[in-house]
């Protein structure tokens, strides 16, 4: 998954190059590494909790993504344009909007790369969709984006499917389902188990009287270090 957090720039973005000889081509990678610079700084933004100022940028972002993008349409340089790098303005501006407290703006945002087959790996965004489901109390359509994401996770990366479990557990709790969130937190506890899950557990089965259970959950917790 592209992470845009890391060494981003602490100038702002600089202009384009005026270069009266620049070639399209030139001028492509001058707006590809604006765009790039517009990334960082919203990233960077966004680490220090300026989240208006992180949106802004993100938007500006996605403004200058759309030019390099047309630049490289209209001048034949379709070899420039760049998938990756439009991920990572969708993803970044998604986050921004999400920092900002706008859901559906964020939720529109990710649309556009869960559902395009050149990103194998976008389903996995399903997971950020379903946690802004699960803060507006959208807990059914939270599970219905959590269980989407577990499809697009290998079996062999055990551990990013037990956390989007918990989530789901977490979201059936919240609905009262304390059977199916027993049976979520059941194949937690079998598979990695961890405090916070095992607590979880004991929860359900006292809401559906499972006491024994209880018991032996109290039991195992003990063993079990918290973090």
């Amino acid at each position: 998954m592209f992470d845009p957090l890391g060494e981003a720039r602490k100038t702002p973005a600089p202009p384009l190059a005026e270069k009266a000889e620049n070639s399209p081509k030139e001028t492509a990678k001058e707006l590809e590494k604006l765009v790039n610079a517009l990334i960082e700084q919203s990233s960077e933004a966004a680490v220090k909790h300026e989240s208006e100022e992180a949106l802004r940028l993100a938007k500006e972002a996605g403004k200058k993504e759309r030019a390099f993008t047309k630049h490289c349409e209209t001048h034949g340089l379709t070899d420039m344009t760049n998938i990756d790098l439009t991920y990572a303005v969708f993803f970044n501006l998604a986050n921004a909007y999400h920092l900002n407290g706008m859901w559906k703006e964020a939720i529109q945002s990710y649309t556009p790369i869960v559902k395009n087959k050149q990103y194998p790996q976008g389903g996995r965004l399903r997971v950020n969709m379903g946690n802004i489901y699960f803060e507006q109390q959208q807990y059914p359509t939270a599970i219905r984006m959590y269980r989407m994401a577990l499809d697009q996770i290998p079996n062999t990366s055990k551990e990013i499917r037990f956390n989007i479990k918990k989530n789901i557990g977490s979201a059936q709790i919240k609905l009262g389902h304390y059977q199916d969130a027993a049976t979520t937190f059941e194949d937690i506890m079998e598979g990695n188990p961890d405090f916070q899950s095992g607590f979880n557990l004991i929860i359900c089965y006292y809401a559906i009287g499972e006491h024994e259970k209880m018991r032996r959950g109290f039991t195992n917790l003990i063993g079990i270090p918290m973090e």
